[in-house]
């Protein structure tokens, strides 16, 4: 004889009623920062995507990361470029209880060589339960987007054809929740 759907319920309502809501916290976390050069601009789509993955229990913020290319026309020809001076990374990583901080950095380039880099320094507060603030700053172009398990916490949208703003660095400043 098994147990009926109902009781099934019943219990695993009883045993979750009987955890400490501290047990809920979420131990193992992400999120991502992504570039993006939003439609109707040439090469429109995503430049770059830097993961970040964050475990409680080991203590660890880690990181990865894919890039774009650029595409090239010449005549009935084309081909993709590869994405150069690729250089993303988690640093400044402190826990302190059920908060890390760490700084996420990220610097790309369209493989034609003939633009400047895509450049953010973005600094995250995240807790155990999930809350999140970020601050910093990024280039004014392309796009920005930061989400943390699968909820937006930043988006930032550039303005058409304004890729002179990828001169400098860092002239957008960041301050999210």
């Amino acid at each position: 004889m098994g147990i009926s759907s109902l009781n099934l319920l019943r219990i695993f309502a009883a045993v979750l009623l009987s955890v400490p809501i501290s047990a809920w916290a979420m131990d193992n976390q992400e999120g991502i920062v992504e570039t993006r050069i939003l439609d109707f601009d040439p090469q429109a789509g995503v430049k770059s995507q830097h993961f970040y993955f964050i475990d409680f229990v080991k203590q660890t913020v880690t990181d990865s990361f894919v890039t774009g290319s650029t595409t090239i026309e010449i005549g009935d020809f084309s081909f993709d470029v590869a994405s150069i001076r690729d250089n993303f990374g988690v640093s400044d990583v402190a826990f302190a209880g059920d908060v890390v901080t760490f700084v996420m950095a990220g610097s790309t380039a369209s493989g034609t060589m003939v633009t400047p880099d895509i450049d953010y320094r973005l600094n995250f507060r995240v807790t155990r339960d999930g809350d999140v603030s970020v601050g910093g700053c990024h280039d004014a172009y392309p796009a920005y987007l930061v989400q943390h398990d699968g909820k937006d916490i930043y988006r930032f949208e550039h303005k058409s054809l304004d890729l002179l703003s990828l001169f400098g660095t860092c002239d957008t400043p960041v301050l999210a929740p």
